[in-house]
Order: structure tokens, then sequence, then C-alpha cells
């Protein structure tokens, strides 16, 4: 019999969110449970932005656990051969030329992005949020799965 392993009550997400939009006020850190590391980086204007930056990669690919070692919580659907971490590094360094929709074989709507540079910015950075927290989809429907 197969057990699923137990998953935080907090949210990829949530976390995500937190450390996206407050990541340099340590809200992220905060939300997973991490409260010493949380008043250091708020300390530290989020190490100076460098720690910020390096905690929303992390919480985006998927990376982070909360502060029990539980893997934070998202809701997949399906088995996609494609991996968290690629769609959102595409969506971050390439999301203005489509990357992540050719990645997750949305040809048409990468062919878009690519035409219109991302949606003048707008559509890229939607786009890195929603796969930062789990919630894109490939071709097929399916969430990409943690690496």
């Amino acid at each position: 019999m197969y057990e699923t392993p137990a998953a935080s009550s907090r949210t990829q997400g949530a976390a995500f969110l937190f450390s996206y939009f407050l990541g340099i006020f340590g809200a992220d850190r905060f939300y997973l449970g991490y409260t010493g590391l949380g008043v250091a980086k708020l300390l530290t204007c989020g190490g100076f932005g460098i720690w910020a930056i390096v905690d929303s990669v992390m919480i985006g690919c998927g990376m982070v656990k909360d502060a029990e070692g539980l893997p934070l919580r998202r809701d997949a659907i399906g088995t996609s051969t494609r991996t968290q971490t690629a769609t959102y590094l595409f969506a971050a360094f390439l999301g203005f030329v489509g990357a992540d929709r050719f990645y997750l074989g949305q040809t048409g709507l990468g062919i878009a992005k690519l035409l219109t540079c991302g949606g003048c910015g707008i559509w890229a950075m939607i786009d890195v949020i929603l796969a930062g927290m789990g919630l894109q989809k490939d071709v097929d429907g399916n969430t990409p799965q943690l690496s």
C-alpha cells in the first residue's frame, strides 16, 4: 500500500507571493515558520535584495520546505513530462520571448508572446507569478512535476 508523503499546511503559491512582493521584508520566511531568518531578512532588507531574489527563485522552482521540513502544498493535476524548475526558470529569464510557453507545448501562445515581447512585459510578469505559484499547466492541462 502506498502512502502519500505528508505535506505542509502552507502552500507554494502563498509562499511565492510573499517572496515575490514582500521578500525584502522577510514575509516569506515568517510565513514558512522561520522566524529567526525572517527577522534577519527584515533587518538586512532581504540581504540587500540578493537573499530576496534567491528565495523567490528557490520557492518558484519548488525547492523550499517549511520549518517542519515538510514540502509546500500545491495542487498538482495529472502527470506532466515537464518540470516546475524548468518552467519557472524559462518564465523568469526568457519569458519575454515565450520560452516558457514553448516549453509547456503551447506553441501558439509562445509565438504570440514572442511577437509581443511578452505582452510588453505584462504577460511575461504574470507568467512568472503563475509559474512560481505552481499554477502553470502544460498543453495537456497537467501541472509540471517537482524535480
